[in-house]
């Protein structure tokens, strides 16, 4: 029994003074890798989705965007096997991450909402 007097809990501001504590709320930021391979990329592309899906301000966003620069630059770079010419159902890493990251640009498009040309046509579209 406490006669007042006593420390308080340690317990108790242990949460608050712990740096790596779970913070939900703090998003990570996703890591390209050293190595671009098929699935290295694939793996980051998942993280930036997952980024988009978070972001709530025009800045998140905006980062967004830079990590798809990133990504385009790493599949650029990157030594992939390419599709053999004779066999149309040949896998295509390449071809399949393009098409992810300009998924992810338009998805991005999508989530910065409409601007002032789409405002407009809107207003004259109900008129």
């Amino acid at each position: 029994m406490s006669n007042g007097d006593d420390p308080a809990d340690a317990s108790e501001g242990a949460d608050a003074d712990d740096p790596e504590g779970d913070d939900e709320s703090a998003a990570t930021v996703p890591t390209l890798p050293d190595e671009a391979t098929e699935e290295s990329l694939t793996e980051y592309l998942d993280e930036i989705e997952t980024v988009l899906a978070d972001a709530e301000t025009e800045a998140a966003l905006d980062d967004v965007e830079a990590l798809l620069d990133d990504a385009e630059d790493a599949l650029a770079d990157a030594d992939l096997p390419e599709p053999d010419e004779d066999d149309e159902d040949a896998d295509d890493p390449r071809g399949d991450l393009e098409d992810r990251i300009e998924t992810l640009r338009e998805d991005l498009s999508d989530a910065r909402g409409p601007y002032a040309d789409a405002v407009d046509d809107a207003i004259d579209d109900a008129a």
